[in-house]
């Protein structure tokens, strides 16, 4: 099971019961199985943005904030840009960000939470994002502001 689809369920089952422990949410999802460990319960629900409060009856229970959308944290964005883009190309309206093997969807998925204006979409494969800007200049404003985030020299792969 990919850490998505695992997110995925963790969020239905969240939504369909009411879970009082995350001793029983690893019993829950282990009786689908899907084991997983108390650390990585732990990094899911944080994901999730999952919040524990006292329900009517006074008991806490987990919830989900609201939608179940996963929330990537900045520390973990800022990580996977830093660690992976490996280059920058310029044609047009378009980037071609390069990275390892592997990367280019957790790549793509960073640029899409930080909310570049200037990108319309990005679309992953292995190791190449394509990032679609409206024109030349848009382009050219995410590469350099990429290149900054990224913490690479200006200019590189240009």
């Amino acid at each position: 099971m990919t850490r998505t689809q695992r997110l995925n369920r963790l969020a239905d089952l969240l939504t369909g019961q009411r879970f009082s422990s995350q001793e029983e949410l690893a019993r829950a999802l282990g009786r689908e199985g899907h084991p997983v460990t108390q650390a990585t319960l732990s990094r899911d629900l944080r994901s999730l943005g999952v919040i524990k409060r006292p329900g009517a009856d006074g008991r806490p229970s987990y919830e989900l904030p609201g939608p179940a959308v996963e929330q990537l944290d900045r520390d973990r964005q800022m990580l996977d840009l830093r660690s992976f883009v490996n280059e920058l190309r310029i044609a047009q309206n378009l980037v071609v960000v390069r990275t390892p093997p592997g990367h280019a969807n957790a790549v793509g998925r960073a640029i899409d939470l930080q909310g570049f204006g200037e990108v319309v979409g990005t679309i992953a494969g292995d190791d190449t994002v394509l990032v679609v800007a409206a024109d030349h200049a848009s382009a050219k404003r995410f590469s350099k502001r990429l290149d900054l985030l990224a913490g690479r020299a200006m200019g590189a792969g240009k």
